[in-house]
């Protein structure tokens, strides 16, 4: 965890915040160039949460998933082949 002070500054018709390094090598993201984050303001503070996270586990991967799970006599028919598919 990392708690550090920073300072909101002019950035043309705008406000904003700048990450160094060393804030970002504590999300543990190595792609931060285009890297988006959620906001959440609520009850005075700002919260940032990285959105280009990709999953690490099949609970991650369908954590918002709404739809109803398939059992073993669920089969979806996937049509013919269209190219060199390895059956």
């Amino acid at each position: 965890m990392l708690v550090k002070e920073i300072e909101m500054k002019k950035w043309g018709n705008s406000q904003g915040i700048r990450f160094g390094k060393e804030e970002l090598s504590v999300l543990g993201e190595t792609n931060t160039e285009n890297l988006k984050f959620e906001m959440v303001v609520t009850e005075g503070k700002i919260v940032l949460t990285p959105k280009n996270k990709k999953p690490e586990t099949l609970d991650e991967l369908f954590a918002n998933y709404e739809g109803e799970p398939l059992g073993k006599e669920d089969k979806y028919e996937w049509g013919n082949m269209q190219g060199r598919e390895i059956i």
